[in-house]
């Protein structure tokens, strides 16, 4: 048996010993409606994660779910997989905070067996130190060999340059110089499903936050920081007079209000 060479994405559901506490009550019976959330919860991650978008189906792509802990793993020279993998993980952030949880994670490329049944090699151990030691925050963070592996090994018909423009729309470079994918400034192009929208994406992170405030933890203190500086950007940029006026050009009267009311968290 030999190692593959793989992309590897560890992802870590923040808050989840709280989650599970919910699912036993207080004479130790349990919640089954509790229970039900977080069996749906991971069986959304799961659809998320291999959908087929255009036929494109991924022919190396492992999934494992454990506790609180989601895999993702594929052979680092399928075409164009980083660019859609990082698109699905953007899907299960939005999808995620739609039901209240936020997530943090590594994304990294090293040696890995992964099977159905087998998870272990350096690139797991790699993935799991970028998510517990560099990701800090509420994101998932990748370094810039991810983006050079997802350039080279580009859709057929296409080329590097298209594709590290496809991959940008989904990742910003943070402050510490890591990439992570951008769930607050570049979410609005993926809000285009029936039952999500921009305006109550918005809201449902607000109330996260609100509630993490509340929180009296330094290591949730440093955490709700950073995403109150990313939310309170957000608001900048969708409240400035050229976004407005872009708004008004598109007929979109109803959201002109909407942003134009939009207070920051202090």
């Amino acid at each position: 048996m030999e190692y593959e060479h793989r992309i590897v994405c560890f992802i870590d559901i923040l808050g989840f010993k709280n989650i599970i506490a919910k699912t036993i009550n207080s004479d130790n019976d349990d919640v089954e409606h509790e229970i039900e959330k977080i069996n749906k919860l991971f069986l959304l991650a799961r659809e998320i994660l291999n959908i087929d978008k255009e036929n494109r189906i991924s022919k190396t792509k492992v999934i494992t779910q454990f506790s609180d802990s989601i895999v993702i793993s594929f052979v680092v020279d399928e075409r164009s997989e980083v660019f859609f993998t990082l698109l699905e993980i953007l899907h299960l952030i939005i999808n995620f905070i739609y039901e209240g949880i936020l997530v943090r994670g590594g994304i990294a490329y090293g040696k890995l067996i992964h099977t159905d049944k087998i998870l272990f090699g350096p690139g797991l151990n790699a993935a799991y130190e970028t998510e517990s030691k560099a990701a800090l925050y509420p994101r998932v963070i990748l370094d810039k060999t991810v983006v050079e592996i997802g350039k080279r090994f580009h859709a057929e018909g296409s080329n590097s340059t298209y594709e590290e423009e496809s991959i940008m729309n989904i990742i910003t470079k943070d402050t510490d110089d890591m990439y992570y994918i951008d769930y607050i400034h570049k979410a609005q192009s993926e809000l285009d499903e029936p039952d999500l929208d921009m305006p109550e994406y918005i809201e449902r992170l607000r109330q996260i936050i609100k509630s993490n405030q509340n929180i009296d933890s330094p290591d949730i203190k440093v955490k709700t920081g950073w995403l109150i500086n990313k939310f309170n950007n957000l608001i900048e940029s969708a409240t400035n007079e050229a976004f407005i006026e872009r708004l008004r050009r598109t007929e979109s009267y109803e959201l002109v209000d909407y942003y134009s009311n939009l207070e920051k968290i202090e």
